[in-house]
């Protein structure tokens, strides 16, 4: 009899990556705009207040967070935004309205490339900023049923989820279809989310 085992996370990563891009070409101005006003207005329903909240400077291809951010400064919350370092952990920096995600803002420097300075780094909270977070909200490429999050490899969010107070919820923004309907390959390092909110506006809860 033959047997097929089910895909890894490596095969279904790629997957993913592939239905973003897809997913992401397909967005003009308008629809992106209506994403993030969905994303924003979604969040900010079940953010307790006051608050600060952990929210992360979205890639190009990623659901949109800008609006998100900029609606929760507006509303009187305090966001905060990570900084990958070499070894993959996540530091903590206040928000700065309008900041776009790039490899200048959220990536670790590259081999030979200029690391934070001094000044640059003051004001960062530290890579245990989110044990003081009242929501955290994670990217991610899929979410199961079970709460089970499909991450981009490097780990960095479940290390830094292990400093999160276990009160805050934790949820992923996805592009509406980006759920999946089976099972995700968890391994044990594998931090669970709470829920997932889509760029339609549609708000999950999961655990």
């Amino acid at each position: 009899m033959l047997v097929v085992s089910a895909p890894g996370k490596h095969d279904l990563r790629h997957a993913a990556r592939g239905r973003r891009r897809d997913i992401a070409s397909r967005l003009g101005p308008a629809e992106r705009e209506t994403a993030a006003a969905a994303i924003a207005e979604a969040v900010l329903r079940f953010v307790p207040d006051p608050s600060r909240v952990a929210v992360y400077e979205s890639l190009p291809d990623e659901p949109p967070t800008g609006r998100l951010v900029e609606a929760l400064l507006a509303a009187g919350h305090e966001v905060i935004v990570p900084v990958v370092l070499d070894d993959f952990s996540l530091e903590w920096r206040g928000a700065v309205p309008g900041t776009a995600g790039d490899a200048s803002t959220v990536r670790r420097p590259r081999h030979g490339g200029h690391a934070a300075s001094t000044d640059e780094r003051q004001g960062w909270l530290g890579t245990d900023a989110l044990a003081t977070c009242d929501l955290v909200v994670t990217p991610g490429l899929s979410v199961d049923p079970h709460g089970t999050r499909l991450g981009q490899g490097g780990g960095c969010y479940d290390r830094a989820l292990l400093h999160r107070d276990p009160a805050a919820p934790v949820v992923t923004l996805l592009h509406e279809g980006e759920q999946s309907d089976t099972d995700l390959p968890a391994d044990p390092h594998d931090l669970p989310v709470d829920g997932y909110v889509t760029t339609t506006g549609r708000v999950v809860r999961l655990r």
